[in-house]
């Protein structure tokens, strides 16, 4: 009876208390975060956004646009009608880096996205990956061109706690780039709910009354 008991207390707490597994997150800027349609030109969008899904990611540098109609790669490589960006025309507080920050406790293994050059003329892009991981991209073509765009991803690096994308020449040409469809898989493991964990304790003691009643006959 005491082995079978244990038994049934083990299986129990494994079913409450899950190994770790991935997780996958989208940030599309229309369903995370959920927004409606933004306006489509900078002047209107006015000071830099920042938006945040607590514990998970933060992103700053840029604001939101929607229905843009001067990317010509981005009905095809981007997600109707929302993207993030940042433009040296613009509002002042706009920022020549789009910096995504995540919590180290979230475990973010792998994180890809998109990149769109929104200058009218060729541009050099650079990503880095907590701080250092660099990726270059030359002569990204110009708005105009379906090509446009760029893939990128990080992964095999260990945590990653933060991603940055600016462009080395933004002192010389200004800057005008977006992203989109920022994809980051987590491999954090699952925390119960206080309420959780404290039925989980009674459940736990319940079981070594019993086993000690049936021991004591």
């Amino acid at each position: 009876m005491k082995l079978h008991s244990l038994a049934v207390l083990w299986a129990g707490l494994a079913a409450l208390f899950p190994p770790a597994s991935a997780a996958t997150l989208s940030i599309d800027f229309s369903t995370v975060p959920p927004l409606a349609a933004q306006p489509n030109n900078f002047a209107a969008a006015g000071a830099m956004q920042t938006y945040n899904k607590p514990g998970v990611y933060t992103i700053i540098g840029g604001v939101v646009l929607g229905n843009v109609t001067f990317l010509a790669s981005f009905p095809t490589h981007g997600s109707d009608p929302n993207l993030y960006g940042t433009a040296d025309f613009a509002d002042p507080s706009l920022l020549d880096t789009i910096a995504l920050t995540f919590p180290a406790a979230l475990g973010v293994t792998s994180v890809t996205g998109v990149l769109f050059n929104g200058q009218t003329f060729a541009e050099d892009y650079r990503l880095q990956a907590n701080g250092a991981n660099t990726q270059n991209f030359l002569a990204v073509e110009d708005n105009s061109s379906t090509n446009s765009f760029r893939n990128w991803s990080y992964t095999g690096i260990g945590t990653i706690t933060g991603i940055t994308i600016t462009s080395p020449n933004s002192g010389i040409d200004g800057w005008d780039f977006f992203v989109d469809d920022v994809q980051l898989t987590s491999s954090g493991a699952a925390v119960p709910e206080p309420s959780t964990l404290g039925f989980a304790l009674i459940g736990v003691a319940l079981t070594l009354s019993a086993v000690r009643k049936r021991n004591s006959r």
